[in-house]
């Protein structure tokens, strides 16, 4: 069976240890513990790329990257109504909830979130 760029974010990128469990809400929808990629300050500065892949030239505080599986992620993002909950730091407490800004980028297997 050959794989697909689905089952590499599953089962690579979300399962060996890069990732974060974040809690995402959709809006109108029920909490759901997720595994993420967390790009915390500065990562967007990394890429001149990842400015040009934002249509809108929009910079984040924090980008995530999630599986679209309906079971191990989020299919459907909804801007300006979801919500995230997470770590703003490694090594706090508890966790802060932030509003989904944008897509960044959606293909086959994951979707980058911008948040704050």
């Amino acid at each position: 069976m050959a794989l697909t760029l689905q089952d590499d974010m599953d089962n690579i990128f979300l399962d060996a240890g890069f990732e974060e469990t974040i809690i995402y809400t959709p809006s109108g929808g029920t909490a759901k513990s997720i595994s993420a990629i967390v790009y915390r300050q500065g990562a967007k500065e990394s890429s001149s790329n990842r400015r040009l892949s934002n249509a809108q030239n929009r910079t984040y505080d924090i980008e995530i990257d999630i599986s679209t599986d309906v079971t191990n992620g989020i299919a459907n993002v909804t801007t300006r109504e979801d919500k995230v909950a997470l770590k703003r730091e490694i090594g706090d407490s508890t966790n802060t909830t932030f509003l989904v800004k944008g897509i960044i980028q959606d293909d086959e297997g994951a979707k980058r979130l911008g948040i704050g």
